[in-house]
């Protein structure tokens, strides 16, 4: 039967890299962005299910059910498992492995755990004051507004390092910044950690043009086909005005920055140091009147919604209504 890997990280943390570099290796098999895992496992506030029907009456439902059957939980766990055992075999194409690589499995990495024992997982960091500059310079064409990934650099975040330091010993833990500078150690320890010595030569070689599936991270495909240190520092050079680097500093305060320190991140000084009208003054104005714009609109007042109903309505003939 095949054996599951999970790659958990950030958005825009080098894991598409990983992926790539773990699929020329040969030992396993992969897809994108497979994500499936969200729609079974994920029962607190923190993961938003859009829907026609209660979602809270389902979550109550399912209150009434583990009252009267303490199995419940247990059981549940051990079906998702078998369901998605047989995806994972089924897109495997023969190979041992499969590696499902879904960034937002951040949110649930202890259901993951819970519900695969015999699973390996893989954790890759990279600071996230790169991940948050990498995130607007990718999918938002340079403008600075992060906080509308706000669920991934703070609860995915957290949730995340909790994680990795609960099962220290059981996992393996990458840096991107590592990868990209030495792959070859790196690699090593990780084929180490899963039985593949022919990992370590991947670092030299050219990568695959792509993990298939439509979703990931084409950025990185289209511009390296090996690995690259290129962009490793690239994101400082976003930081470039008073309103991003006060946003720096605040995001910094509000995560756990001394684990951070442990994984050997820290806040550069060109961030830290320089007063607010040191560069790009007129700049920092237009970036915060743009994010509040962006809040605004795509946060507190989503213009999917009423686009998603009127092409409803006008494909079937009647309306649709969110619980």
């Amino acid at each position: 039967m095949t054996r599951p890997i999970f790659l958990l990280s950030l958005p825009r943390a080098g894991s598409t890299l990983l992926q790539r570099l773990m699929l020329a290796s040969g030992r396993c098999a992969t897809l994108g962005e497979p994500s499936l895992l969200l729609r079974f496992l994920g029962g607190d506030e923190v993961i938003a299910r859009r829907a026609t029907y209660w979602e809270s009456l389902v979550e109550t439902a399912e209150a009434d059910i583990r009252k009267e059957w303490p199995e419940f939980d247990a059981s549940y766990r051990e079906g998702v498992a078998a369901l998605m055992q047989r995806v994972y075999h089924g897109l495997a194409g023969g190979k041992e492995w499969f590696l499902d690589k879904t960034p937002r499995y951040t949110l649930i990495a202890e259901e993951l755990r819970k519900t695969f024992p015999d699973a390996k997982f893989v954790v890759l960091w990279r600071h996230p004051l790169a991940v948050a500059a990498s995130i607007c310079q990718t999918y938002r064409d340079g403008s600075w507004c992060p906080d509308e990934f706000g669920i991934d650099l703070h609860e995915g975040l957290g949730r995340l390092m909790r994680f990795a330091e609960a099962h220290r010993e059981s996992i393996c833990e990458v840096r991107y910044e590592d990868l990209v500078s030495e792959p070859g150690p790196v690699l090593k320890r990780l084929g180490d950690y899963l039985g593949w010595p022919e990992l370590e030569a991947a670092g030299e070689e050219e990568l695959p043009a792509s993990a298939g599936g439509t979703l990931g991270d084409s950025t990185g495909v289209k511009s390296y086909s090996k690995v690259s240190q290129d962009s490793r520092d690239k994101w400082i050079g976003q930081v470039d005005n008073w309103y991003r680097r006060a946003w720096c500093r605040d995001y910094w305060s509000s995560i756990d920055s001394a684990g951070l320190g442990r994984l050997g991140y820290e806040m550069p000084d060109e961030i830290a140091s320089p007063g607010w009208w040191s560069g790009g003054v007129i700049k920092g104005v237009g970036d915060m009147l743009s994010a509040r714009r962006r809040i605004r609109r795509r946060i507190e007042h989503p213009t999917w919604l009423p686009r998603f109903s009127k092409e409803f309505r006008r494909k079937r003939g009647y309306g649709v209504l969110f619980r």
